[in-house]
């Protein structure tokens, strides 16, 4: 079972970095009529990614009740998968760290663009607190 939890973890991580990668392909591109779709897919995602990960922790626990020594119960397959999901992890957090700046970057322009349009003040993070804008912009 953990072979399986393992795989099914690994694949959804591949799945989150495609599609946060055609994600930045996209604000390159300005298609912003993809993200509801694209957020709806990485919700759902993310979701099935907590249920694996519950999975796979709940197989270690109860290994590690059988034995006293997990790392020596595993076979060199289960280790070689750990390393692979760790390694998707890691990935995943850099190409989000790429992601982030990209949708920074595009917040920044419209902000400064709605506030040369309409001399106000587009800062959601305004000193009084209030956070009134003049609309809402879907980020």
């Amino acid at each position: 079972m953990l072979k399986k939890y393992l795989d099914e973890a690994v694949f959804i991580l591949d799945e989150l970095i495609i599609t946060t990668k055609d994600d930045i392909a996209n604000i390159k591109e300005a298609r912003h009529s993809k993200v509801d779709e694209s957020v709806a897919k990485k919700t759902k995602l993310i979701k099935e990614f907590e249920i694996a990960k519950k999975n796979l922790d709940t197989e270690l626990v109860r290994i590690s009740k059988n034995t006293s020594d997990v790392a020596s119960s595993l076979d060199d397959e289960i280790k070689t998968k750990l390393v692979i999901m760790r390694e998707r992890l890691e990935n995943l957090n850099t190409v989000n760290k790429e992601y982030a700046r990209h949708v920074v970057l595009v917040k920044e322009f419209f902000d400064s663009l709605t506030k040369k349009m309409f001399n106000i003040q587009t800062d959601s993070y305004s000193s009084d607190g209030s956070g009134d804008t003049f609309y809402k912009a879907k980020v």
